[in-house]
């Protein structure tokens, strides 16, 4: 499993991940009505919670009536564990949606009511927008007869030549800014590219690392699957001068790791053939 949550922590600083014993208040900007859901076991506790932050509530309650294990410890770590394992394996842009995450837990061994406080970067009407905008510009840019190195090219330079480099702050690490504002940061980049890529039918996921092999200097960029073999693309870096380059278009880890990008290597396909 990719250590997200470990890196997240440096590439969006207000990301905060913590248990408390109280309920903790947070300030919402989902626009979606709180949850409630029991279930019986680990299974169907993160089953529910995967698919309750996807709604984006405000609150989710769940009502966890497993009765073992009947140490508490034990039974509480496996509740956190698998909160854990929950929040660290949402989809991708789902992932990086999530501003903050706290939670409280509540009752006794078959009797817990676990209370959860997600935060998000963008509201529900924020992403219909993005899903609707992914929509209109694919079926502009990209046509049934391209092939998909074409559809990749067209893709990579509309979010180079319709995107700025801007800190706009927390929203700028959101496609929905890319769109909107025109203007985001790495993560903006890389997730409306991600979003693209994928729509279009072309396998893309994120990667997060550093630059000049500094960690104080956190990044994100896709490595996309065209025809089975894997490609890094860094759409940001090319849009780095006033002529856009393709310096960062289509490389191999190996290329990319010279031009000082670094990354938890094991976590990734290693991208290895030469893109002529």
């Amino acid at each position: 499993m990719r250590n997200k949550l470990y890196l997240s922590l440096a590439l969006f600083t207000l990301f905060i991940f913590m248990v408390s014993t109280t309920v903790s208040a947070a300030t919402s900007i989902s626009s979606s009505t709180n949850s409630v859901v029991e279930v019986n076991d680990l299974v169907e506790l993160e089953a529910a919670l995967q698919e309750e932050l996807a709604k984006k509530p405000q609150e989710i309650t769940i009502l966890y009536t497993a009765k073992g294990p009947t140490n508490s410890t034990s039974y509480l770590q496996g509740v956190k564990d698998t909160i854990h394992e929950a929040q660290s394996g949402l989809a991708e842009e789902l992932f990086w949606n999530m501003k903050s995450f706290t939670y409280s837990m509540k009752g006794s061994i078959g009797k817990l009511k676990i209370t959860l406080h997600p935060e998000y970067l963008t509201t529900l009407e924020q992403d219909q927008y993005v899903d609707e905008e992914v929509d209109r510009i694919l079926s502009e840019i990209i046509t049934a007869k391209m092939t998909p190195f074409e559809k990749e090219l067209a893709i990579h330079d509309f979010v180079v030549s319709h995107t700025s480099y801007e800190d706009v702050g927390e929203i700028g690490h959101t496609a929905y800014s890319a769109l909107y504002n025109k203007k985001a940061v790495c993560q903006g980049y890389a997730i409306l590219t991600n979003l693209l890529l994928n729509k279009a039918g072309i396998t893309s996921h994120l990667i997060v690392g550093y630059i000049n092999d500094d960690v104080e200097q956190p990044h994100m960029w896709n490595e996309v699957n065209i025809e089975d073999n894997w490609y890094m693309l860094d759409t940001v870096f090319n849009d780095s001068t006033s002529n856009p380059s393709m310096d960062y278009y289509n490389v191999t880890s190996k290329a990319l790791k010279g031009m000082k990008h670094t990354w938890e290597e094991s976590d990734y396909p290693v991208a290895e053939t030469e893109y002529k």
